[in-house]
């Protein structure tokens, strides 16, 4: 492998052109030569989160730990962010993955450059490698996508199930408002910095009110995503995923499509945190491994990791459930494809609060009610991608299950792995036009503890098509398939399996809107069950790779303070609401007396007996403060819904040494879609 011997140079603010005339900013970390003529190998990533200021001491780790092992480093701002050019009009255009493919082949034709590019990115700039490799650049080999999809519609912040998502659209929707607003780095502007800082501000528009108004899946959706058509890859890739992180369904779903591109995949335990800092536990030296791929792929290094197992993951077992873990139980486990060949499928019916392999015996036919409860599901994760406090994991789920219909199993008589995508197919009936099923995967201890495996989400009226959802006829039965999140999981003997149903999962998903009765149908007529798929063991599987678990070797720059993180749940008696409140705030310091303070706090609202009433507010500062400048950005967003529209009200102030510089508001009334 690739050792740190190479001393290094960094380039600030080189001007990449693009093919409609812009000029992008990016930081080069290029490693210095040890023989006339050497030349590197280049490794991009782009994305919209400053690489000057609020990103530049994990850029300066990251890509000098490139660089070190021979590899230039491409830290590049997307357009109309940061120091680049531009405007910033939605995430993933088609203007700024073109300007991927153009950076790629830039760097291939430097001087310094071998001719192989890759890229590698987490969340953000883990969708561009993606988007830009569908695009299939010459010189782009290979990427490393870390926590990123290949469908936005069903697997991103904005809708999951056809629900709208509320916590992780809150936390990212506003904050990348204010992220956008912040000036390009004096130094490196260009003319008149000031005027073009407030063009950027005057047309730049928030990202999230476009999201508001594509409720449906559809040329919106498709724009950015390689879903359907995972022929368009071409390069290598090796996938990174959590299976506490959001973008977990991808990993598996391109190992099994893309099958133009050579891959392999690992997914951990981890939430959105990089695999050497992330909970919970075991941790693994990412970067070890993402050096040893490129290793192969850009400098034609033969070190076998193409011959190790395509599909490594962490098999979790139950660990008593608490929000911030610092380890699981469980092992790693490598299969040598996705899907898995010797899968069985395993279907466990539903019963008087049972789930049995039996099916359902004549003249059983039952119902069970259970009403909408808007408030239902702060046991949960806070998000779903999890991450640094506040946003933590789910905890012992039986205070709401309390309040949603379960069936369990007996004790399990020998242990069951299951890999890949369960599923609960439901006969289910509702007196609304609008209604949500979900379903949480769980695994009860013998102590009675329930631990969270997955869920399932679905908007009924989404039950055939994302494209075009139908209302439900009150009192009609319909059958229902819904899938859960990936897992990797093996329920110990002794231990039982358990699902509940309910209708709403506050404050992951906004609530729907009318008051329901809703009907869950079992017996021969409408056998609801769970579809699990078990994978035996193999004695003759591959073991998984010896990863490196210390932590890689970084060079750190600057400092960085926070303050303690809140994550509330204020039940209020007298207003029947349930208000979920959380806040985070963080100061980046750089040795030049760069200042980048950041804080945001939001609170999201839903009432018990008003469904329709739910209430979002988030409140996002971002400041940058250098000798002679003080730049400071406030940004509210509020979204209020009734049973017909959601309520946009955004609000963008900017301050320059103290005095108004910007104000904007964007007020919207944006109409449901059976939502």
């Amino acid at each position: 492998m690739s050792d740190p011997i190479y001393d290094f140079q960094i380039l600030h603010d080189v001007r990449l052109p693009t093919r409609d005339g812009l000029e992008l900013s990016a930081n080069l970390y290029l490693p210095l030569a040890r023989a006339p003529g050497e030349k590197f190998p280049a490794v991009l990533e782009m994305i919209p989160y400053r690489k000057d200021d609020h990103r530049y001491q994990a850029d300066y780790g990251r890509m000098t730990y490139l660089a070190r092992r021979g590899y230039a480093g491409c830290r590049l701002d997307v357009r109309g962010t940061g120091s680049s050019q531009g405007l910033a009009l939605d995430e993933y255009t088609l203007a700024e993955t073109q300007d991927g493919y153009d950076a790629v082949e830039w760097l291939a034709a430097q001087k310094w450059c071998n001719g192989h590019v890759g890229m590698w990115g987490k969340s953000y700039g883990g969708f561009t490698a993606i988007q830009v490799a569908s695009l299939q650049p010459p010189h782009l080999k290979a990427i490393v996508p870390m926590y990123a999809t290949d469908d936005r519609y069903t697997d991103d912040v904005h809708y999951y199930g056809g629900c709208m998502v509320a916590s992780d659209f809150a936390q990212y929707s506003v904050a990348q408002i204010a992220m956008n607003a912040m000036p390009p780095k004096v130094e490196y502007a260009k003319g008149d910095w000031a005027k073009h800082w407030k063009e950027r501000l005057e047309q730049t528009p928030p990202w999230l009110i476009e999201w508001l108004k594509h409720q449906t899946d559809g040329p919106y959706w498709r724009s950015g995503s390689l879903a359907p058509d995972y022929t368009r890859l071409t390069c290598a890739i090796f996938h990174i995923g959590g299976w506490m992180d959001g973008y977990t369904n991808p990993v598996l779903r391109m190992q099994e499509k893309c099958v133009n591109a050579p891959r392999k995949a690992l997914i951990g335990p981890w939430v959105h945190l990089t695999p050497d800092a992330a909970f919970p536990g075991p941790n693994v030296d990412w970067l070890d491994e993402m050096i040893r791929f490129f290793d192969y792929w850009l400098k034609g290094i033969k070190n076998g990791v193409m011959d190790e197992p395509a599909l490594t993951l962490f098999r979790a077992e139950y660990t008593p459930p608490e929000a911030f873990p610092t380890k699981w139980n469980g092992a790693w486990h490598s299969e040598t494809d996705y899907p898995i060949k010797r899968t069985q499928l395993a279907n466990y019916y539903l019963g008087e609060g049972t789930l049995s392999p039996a099916p359902p015996l004549p003249g059983s036919l039952a119902v069970d009610f259970y009403p909408h409860r808007p408030t239902l599901g702060s046991r949960g994760p806070l998000a779903s991608g999890g991450g640094s406090p506040p946003n933590g994991l789910a905890r012992d789920l039986r205070p709401d299950e309390a309040l949603s219909l379960t069936y369990t199993t007996e004790p399990l008589p020998e242990a069951l792995d299951v890999i890949g995508f369960p599923e609960v197919v439901l006969h289910l009936s509702c007196s609304a036009p609008v209604a949500h099923v979900v379903v949480r995967l769980a695994d009860v201890a013998p102590d009675g503890t329930s631990a969270f495996v997955s869920h399932a989400i679905l908007n009924l009226t989404h039950r055939d098509s994302h494209t075009d959802p139908q209302p439900l006829t009150p009192g009609e039965i319909y059958e229902v398939r819904v899938p859960f999140k990936a897992v990797g999981y093996r329920f110990r003997a002794g231990n039982r399996i358990r699902v509940s149903v309910a209708s709403a999962y506050w404050p992951l998903i906004w609530p729907s809107p009318h008051q329901a009765d809703n009907y869950l149908h079992r017996g021969p007529a409408h056998p609801s069950r769970l579809s699990l798929p078990v994978v035996p063991v193999d004695p003759n599987a591959p073991p998984p790779p010896n990863f490196k678990t210390t932590p890689p070797d970084l060079l750190a720059i600057g400092a960085t303070t926070a303050e303690s993180s809140v994550w509330q749940i204020i039940d209020d008696v007298l207003q029947q609401s349930l208000t979920v409140r959380v806040y985070g705030a963080s100061n980046f310091s750089l040795p030049d007396g760069t200042q980048q303070p950041n804080s945001e706090l939001i609170e999201m609202t839903a009432y018990e007996t008003d469904p329709a009433r739910v209430h979002l507010y988030n409140e996002v500062k971002y400041g940058v403060i250098t000798p002679g400048l003080d730049a400071q950005i406030h940004t509210t967003g509020s979204i209020r819904s009734t049973a017909t529209d959601f309520h946009v009200d955004v609000q963008l102030r900017v301050t320059l040494n103290g005095n108004l510089f910007f104000h904007r508001a964007w007020l919207e009334s944006i109409p449901r879609n059976l939502l």
